[in-house]
């Protein structure tokens, strides 16, 4: 009896042993539970009840999830006849931004560099290309104000790999996607296994994998490794069941190379004139007369008129060839200044888009310009999408016609990451910084038009956001402004009134100034300017009456060092506002670096 005990002992010592040794997991708590996997994959919404509620559809006959790389999508797909159809969002977040859905004119647009296509909704027939074409399946349906673009469709443009599942039994239907081109490491199951939907034993499963099912790691490690099967399926499964590891390259084509660039073959250095009549074009002569290194100005001639896409015009022919004849080229500048709810509407609607694009070209090749200086500033969120469906179509047309396309942009903030400078760069052939108004009239406390930091700060970001240094060009100031702080006692309404318990409330006003009148102002008061290491800037301050001003300037000595900026970050150049704000004795430092 000691002895039989003795043995069954030693037996379950040695199969611990093994056990331990060979990774078997016999003796861990294991849940047998599947986990609701139209629920796992987004294919429900949570009510007012907390109550989870199957998505519908009335366009199609059943929802599909899509599984993206990594993850499953929020939105679902649609099963229609025999075609899927995916979200638009999940399409230009995920595979090609440049779809675009006109919900007025119920159309889908795709514009790649050289052409605008275009189909109609329940059509067939694809318009935009050299013939029209008959694609013989419905490009996109719409449901819930949402619009779905057929796979086929997808795959027309844009180079992914698309594998569809139809629903079986209680798995649904699954879209999956694979659109990055990368290295990825493919691995074969090594032996039946389950597949959860976390890395452990006790996690709900979400379905079965057979010995030698193909599987794409996602996230590997030391115990579970996260991985996705061809079908789609996303989830945890031990490591040790991976095997005969593969790196595979993945390569999916791009139309990059068709977005080709006008540049010119030296650094840009770019001057503003502003034209607010038309006599002032008769200016340029003079303001030009004393630069040094400029080599295109950019006259602000053109505005949107009116809802029907028109334009507002000072140009003037003259101009153009006073410009030509003194060696410059000229890149008009076109803006949205009149209404932000004129701007919204224009873009919005492809008819009035198409309109306003072919007025820009019209002007320009009526004027004979060398480019075009786009500089819209009321896109919001709600605007952004139609912005660069303009710009899109718009680059089409600058190409065809050989016009440079240059693009102002503020500085990157946090309220402006949505504007894909990585996209407008990839459109235009310049994207212009307007580094300044670090501090504006709106502002609650006095400080810099741009300091040195925050312009530095501003290229960083921008290169950044846009993946390319080598056309982006930074915006200078030519102007300041002049700082009024005033004691609330003391004070006349004047202002903005400024809480400060620690110094007593005081209103703050400001005055915008060009550089010479910032001189005479300083000088004026008699006193001496002083150089300011925060901001890397000449400063002056003095009191009047019970007013403290309050002045960071720009010179040479701040142009000098905007200029390094250019040359530290290899900048395709400079631009300058505004022409005629400046002292002349600035262009022997700016004219330096354009030699």
């Amino acid at each position: 009896m000691k002895k039989s005990t003795k043995a069954v002992i030693m037996l379950l010592t040695v199969v611990t042993m093994v056990t331990v040794l060979s990774g078997c997991d016999m003796f861990k708590k294991t849940n047998d539970g599947q986990v609701d996997l139209k629920w796992y994959m987004g294919l429900t919404y949570e009510d007012s009840n907390q109550n989870d509620i199957e998505y519908k559809t009335k366009v199609g006959s059943q929802v599909m999830a899509v599984a993206l790389e990594n993850d499953y999508a929020k939105e679902y797909a649609i099963l229609k006849d025999v075609d899927a159809y995916i979200n638009l969002d999940v399409v230009k977040e995920n595979i090609d931004k440049r779809f675009y859905w006109d919900k007025k004119d119920k159309r889908i647009l795709f514009t790649n560099a050289t052409t605008n296509y275009y189909i109609d909704k329940k059509d067939t027939v694809l318009h935009g290309g050299d013939a029209d074409e008959d694609l013989g399946y419905v490009a996109f349906i719409t449901e819930n104000k949402k619009c779905y673009v057929n796979t086929k469709f997808v795959q027309k443009f844009a180079d992914c790999k698309i594998n569809i599942t139809k629903k079986s039994g209680k798995a649904p239907g699954i879209v999956s996607l694979d659109y990055t081109s990368t290295t990825k490491k493919t691995f074969t199951i090594d032996s039946d296994t389950q597949m959860r939907t976390k890395g452990d034993y006790q996690n709900l499963i979400v379905t079965d994998i057979k010995e030698g099912t193909k599987v794409t790691a996602i996230e590997q490690g030391k115990n579970w490794s996260k991985v996705k099967t061809e079908s789609g399926y996303i989830g945890y499964v031990p490591t040790k069941e991976l095997t005969n590891e593969e790196n595979k390259k993945i390569t999916y084509k791009n139309d990059d190379d068709e977005y080709t660039h006008i540049t010119m073959d030296k650094l840009v250095s770019l001057a503003w004139t502003p034209v607010y009549n038309q006599t002032a074009n008769n200016n340029l002569e003079g303001l030009i007369a004393n630069t040094k290194g400029v080599n295109v100005v950019s006259p602000t001639w053109f505005s949107i008129a009116d809802r029907n896409g028109n334009l507002s015009t000072l140009a003037d022919l003259s101009y153009v060839e006073k410009a030509h004849k003194a060696g410059m080229q000229v890149w008009a500048l076109y803006n949205d200044f009149s209404s932000a709810k004129i701007t919204k509407k224009v873009l919005a609607n492809t008819e009035l888009r198409t309109k306003l694009v072919n007025n820009i070209i019209y002007y320009a090749k009526s004027y004979e310009l060398d480019g075009i200086n786009i500089d819209f500033e009321h896109i919001n969120t709600k605007m952004i999408d139609s912005y660069l469906q303009f710009l899109r179509e718009l680059s089409v047309q600058c190409r065809k016609e050989r016009l440079v396309l240059s693009i102002d942009n503020y500085s990157p903030s946090q309220w402006s990451g949505y504007y894909d400078r990585e996209q407008q760069l990839k459109l235009a052939d310049y994207l212009i910084i307007m580094n300044y108004d670090e501090h504006t009239s709106a502002s609650t406390e006095a400080g810099s038009v741009s300091s040195l930091s925050y312009a530095e700060k501003s290229i960083q970001d921008t290169i950044k956001q846009a993946k390319d240094a080598s056309r982006i060009i930074n915006g200078v100031p030519f102007y300041t402004r002049i700082w009024k702080e005033t004691p609330q006692a003391a004070g006349d309404g004047t202002g903005t009134l400024i809480e400060d318990s620690a110094n007593g409330n005081y209103y703050l006003s400001c005055e915008s100034a060009g550089m010479s009148t910032a001189e005479k102002t300083y000088k004026d008061a008699g006193v001496k300017p002083t150089y300011d290491k925060t901001t890397g800037q000449n400063f002056v301050t003095y009191s009047k009456g019970k007013s403290t001003y309050s002045i960071w300037l720009e010179d040479a000595t701040s142009m000098k060092a905007r200029m390094e900026l250019m040359k530290k970050y290899k900048l395709a150049g400079s631009a300058y506002w505004a022409l005629g704000q400046e002292n002349d004795s600035i262009w022997d430092t700016i004219g330096s670096y354009f030699e």
